[in-house]
């Protein structure tokens, strides 16, 4: 059992692809053409989006993202900005529902094809790759700094809706997850706060065979001198390295730090750091099921 929760929880960070999933990388899907001007729609999103702590205005804003869309289908801007709503809507306000997996199955669904929308129109020659049959570890190489949002948020959400699905989802295509995380390293560590970082700060630790532990800690550190201010690091490096390495004292350190920490310590993040915040004051009241 807990070889099978270090594989999920090494792939809930993101995965490539899927078993049960055919990748819309795959497929040509409707041409993109614009319909008409979506900026006002997009300007409502972003309004509403600057107070996503409250669910209903986060929800709203998704709303707005999805009708701009449709509008113009062409902006990879707008897939981007709906792949990380489908997210933050999981993560931050639905996993706190009574029997929340199936509404969040769905949310990271969502994202993975919003993901894979900007995929297309940011790195069409890697999707056309990919369409062609072309394994990930070689077409990622083909990705600039430009398209590492694409990749990243297709990869967390399709990682995240394969923990819920079941172990075959997850299990699928592991070394892909791998290859796009040390791309998107090589290219940009601190992209979103030091998320390869992070991933690879999981990844050692629950690796179950070859874990290197040192390594793993290095990756969080690094994660937390990128942008220390991003609460979920330590939230992870506590829930990870300090919990693998039996070490309860600096578990108990990082989440109390965590706690401490002013809400608007980053005035971007507030919603974000308030979510890791409550996160960690859930391990601390459950410790006994890490030690």
């Amino acid at each position: 059992m807990r070889v099978l929760k270090s594989v999920c929880a090494i792939l809930a960070l993101g995965l490539a692809a899927c078993g049960g999933r055919t990748s819309g990388l795959m497929t040509d899907g409707p041409v993109a053409e614009k319909k008409g001007d979506a900026s006002s729609l997009i300007e409502a999103g972003d309004a509403l989006w600057a107070e996503r702590g409250d669910r209903a205005k986060a929800e709203e804003a998704v709303k707005k993202w999805v009708e701009a869309s449709q509008v113009d289908p062409t902006l990879a801007d707008v897939q981007l900005k709906l792949a990380y709503g489908y997210y933050f809507l999981a993560n931050a306000h639905v996993k706190w529902d009574k029997n929340p997996d199936d509404a969040m199955k769905a949310l990271y669904l969502k994202g993975v094809e919003a993901g894979e929308a900007a995929i297309k129109l940011q790195s069409p020659e890697f999707a056309a790759r990919i369409k062609a049959g072309a394994k990930w570890p070689e077409a990622v190489k083909s990705v600039g700094k430009d398209g590492i949002p694409g990749l990243y948020w297709y990869a967390t959400c399709l990682g995240k809706w394969g923990l819920l699905e079941g172990i075959t989802a997850i299990l699928a295509h592991k070394d892909d997850i791998f290859a796009i995380m040390q791309h998107v390293q090589s290219l940009d560590e601190t992209f979103f706060y030091g998320a390869p970082h992070r991933y690879f700060g999981v990844y050692w630790a629950k690796l179950p065979f070859g874990k290197d532990l040192n390594k793993s800690k290095t990756h969080f550190e690094k994660a937390v001198a990128i942008s220390g201010n991003y609460l979920e690091t330590k939230v992870l490096f506590a829930e990870f390295f300090a919990a693998y390495s039996d070490d309860e004292a600096l578990f108990k350190k990082l989440l109390n730090e965590v706690i401490a920490t002013p809400d608007d310590v980053d005035p971007a993040l507030v919603p974000e750091n308030r979510n890791a915040k409550r996160t960690a004051q859930a391990m601390l009241a459950n410790i006994g099921d890490y030690f």
